[in-house]
């Protein structure tokens, strides 16, 4: 039997540690000592723009996404701790309209036409939300990686190395 559930980074690290859980899949974190990460895909963020606010761009700035209102997933992501450090190293400001706990909620909240909303590609199902254009950001480092975390030195059953 297979159980999955789905909890915030930090909250599934606690698993791990717990041996609640015998991996974890999700974002790369830095400078875990106690956890071993191997790479599955490399996951790009993207904009999801609202028909009528662009014209027809392939892909998007961060110093572009100034001029718009912006839907941001909350803090306590990974996505928005990437974004974050993103805009600072630019050196600019943008205007965060929202703030929302899920993926679904901001492509939702786009959709509607409330804002732009930043989420990793693998976020978006294979079509676009109606009413917007996905883009990528055009930043080399506007990317995370997703692959499995586990604890270092725990051994797997063999059912778990199978399904990972």
């Amino acid at each position: 039997m297979v159980e999955v559930t789905e909890v915030p980074t930090t909250a599934a690290l606690l698993l791990l540690e717990q041996q609640e859980v015998e991996f974890y899949i999700g974002p790369e974190v830095p400078n875990l000592s106690d956890f071993h990460f191997e790479k599955i895909i490399d996951d790009h963020l993207y904009a999801c723009i609202p028909d009528g606010m662009t014209d027809g761009v392939q892909a998007i700035t961060l110093a572009q996404l100034q001029e718009f209102p912006l839907i941001l997933l909350n803090r306590t992501t990974a996505v928005r701790a990437l974004f974050d450090r993103l805009i600072a190293e630019a050196a600019i400001q943008v205007h965060v309209q929202y703030e929302v706990v899920s993926a679904q909620t901001a492509l939702a909240f786009a959709s509607a036409g409330l804002g732009v909303c930043i989420v990793p590609r693998i976020a978006m199902s294979q079509t676009t939300p109606s009413g917007c254009r996905a883009v990528p950001i055009a930043s080399p480092e506007a990317h995370r990686a997703v692959g499995i975390i586990t604890p270092r030195g725990y051994l797997h059953h063999s059912f778990s190395e199978q399904l990972m």
